[in-house]
């Protein structure tokens, strides 16, 4: 009789191992909103800046984007990857027949597109696609909920699947850790000798071993990273500003606005209400 086999290893000589990829840090993805609306009237909305990004598609045409005096069409052929922190403008001179996600690539190491992104839907985009408008349609609850977040996230991979981006070298387990620290403790002692530190090496060593993977120095990366998580803080709660300053790591409301300020060409309070506005609020 054939005896049971035992699968221990997770990898085998046939299959391509994708841990590099993974340790790479790209991407992965937090979904904060999906939506889709058959018809929206009055799409037009000048100035949309976030410090998130956004996946945009159309089923019917008729409206389009305008960023820095270029037009983008958004039509059933294709769909749209929008950075963080870029301003466009979505003009609708129809009613909108529009799909979004908004989401932050929370591992994101290496060069990033600095403009939205326009993509040809393939036919795995519009079968994902279909299968989240169709996913919008079912009965409110849980288990939609939970079927509308993982067809979003296929959506994104497969969207990104199709951007030309740059290989990033594998990132050594220690670093990850320092990165992983960053994000989920922006308030904390973030100083280079704590984070050399926690990586187990020298403070030299780990400020060039960070740049080389990272292609910023900690501070700076540190810096960037408590102001997109506070820009976040700022779009998707209602926390005082005083707060998410202190919880993001800076030392006080007027330092913070400084920062942001200098950094998104406008201070938390204005980038807020702006929020605010467009949302009716």
């Amino acid at each position: 009789m054939q005896a049971n086999r035992k699968y221990l290893n997770y990898t085998t000589a046939l299959g391509i191992s994708l841990s590099p990829v993974a340790r790479a840090g790209w991407p992965a993805f937090l979904i904060h909103e999906c939506g889709y609306q058959a018809a929206l009237e009055n799409w037009n909305h000048p100035g949309v800046d976030s410090p998130f990004w956004r996946f945009y598609h159309n089923p019917e045409p008729g409206c389009h984007l305008l960023h820095q005096g270029e037009r983008i069409p958004l039509e059933p052929g294709n769909c749209v990857l929008i950075p963080a922190n870029t301003i466009f403008d979505c003009c609708g001179p129809v009613p909108a027949c529009h799909c979004w996600l908004h989401f932050t690539v929370t591992r994101l190491v290496g060069p990033a597109p600095q403009e939205p992104v326009v993509i040809a839907m393939d036919e795995t985009l519009r079968v994902l696609v279909q299968a989240l408008l169709r996913t919008h349609g079912e009965p409110v609850g849980e288990a939609r909920d939970q079927r509308l977040h993982h067809h979003s996230a296929a959506l994104l991979h497969a969207a990104f699947a199709q951007m030309d981006l740059p290989a990033v070298p594998a990132m050594p387990d220690h670093l990850l850790e320092v990165l992983a620290l960053i994000q989920k403790a922006p308030h904390a002692d973030l100083s280079n000798p704590f984070l050399a530190d926690r990586s187990g090496m020298s403070l030299e060593r780990f400020i060039r071993a960070f740049r080389q993977h990272t292609g910023q120095t900690p501070a700076a990366y540190v810096t960037a990273t408590r102001l997109r998580l506070a820009g976040e803080a700022l779009a998707l709660t209602d926390k005082t500003i005083d707060q998410i300053a202190i919880e993001h790591g800076f030392p006080n409301r007027h330092y913070f606005t400084r920062l942001y300020t200098r950094q998104f060409g406008c201070g938390p309070a204005e980038f807020r209400a702006r929020q605010h506005r467009r949302r009716g609020r």
